[in-house]
């Protein structure tokens, strides 16, 4: 299967450092230009899967290159809810909220965040989603559009990681995978082959 992992384009806040978690807002027009260069550059499709928040289901709907394809909207591919920061940028944050944002940049260890959803749920969906996506043919190509904060866990979880990676992931960035699940279900693990990197975290061109 080959699997590409979007995060969508620029959305309304991106361009502030808004923490949007799942506050639903639309994409700004830099954000639907690169949907439309996305769908140049990208491999075509046979399944679609989508957040279902709107900036998501917008840059689907933009970036879908085959008239007719359908596209299917998966809960576990909705960002990471960022409780009571969700709406803020961190100087608001730290505002409102300066204890927990002292304690945030103090603490080595994980500081929960009220009403947020923990790394270890969102961890959970992530291994959700791929149980999902790994039951696609060996010839399918598919497309997941998502967000910056989940993909990591996503992509954390394909490349069979025990841990979570911070990786900044640009709005319209993607990664690139080819993967295999055998004839009986079982994943085969030792064919580079079969389980290649063909691109990880790429950005468009700055004009796009």
């Amino acid at each position: 299967m080959r699997l590409i992992l979007v995060r969508h384009g620029e959305a309304v806040g991106n361009d502030t450092g808004v923490m949007l978690g799942r506050q639903d807002v639309p994409l700004t027009q830099r954000g639907r230009q690169q949907a439309l260069a996305l769908r140049e550059i990208l491999p075509p499709p046979d399944f679609i899967y989508t957040s279902p928040l709107q900036r998501c289901c917008e840059a689907a709907r933009l970036m879908n290159p085959i008239s007719g394809l359908k596209i299917q909207e998966l809960a576990d591919l909705i960002e990471i809810d960022q409780g009571v920061f969700t709406g803020l940028t961190w100087a608001q944050a730290q505002e409102q909220q300066p204890h927990l944002c002292n304690e945030l940049e103090e603490q080595d260890c994980l500081v929960p965040i009220p009403e947020a959803e923990s790394m270890a749920a969102a961890w959970q969906r992530a291994k959700q989603t791929w149980k999902h996506l790994r039951k696609h043919e060996d010839e399918h190509c598919v497309w997941c559009i998502s967000h910056g904060g989940f993909l990591q866990c996503l992509v954390s979880v394909v490349l069979g990681s025990d841990r979570l990676w911070g990786i900044n992931i640009p709005p319209a960035a993607w990664f690139d995978f080819s993967v295999r699940v055998d004839v009986d279900g079982r994943f085969e693990a030792e064919n580079v082959r079969w389980w290649q990197i063909h691109g990880f975290n790429l950005s468009l061109p700055p004009s796009a």
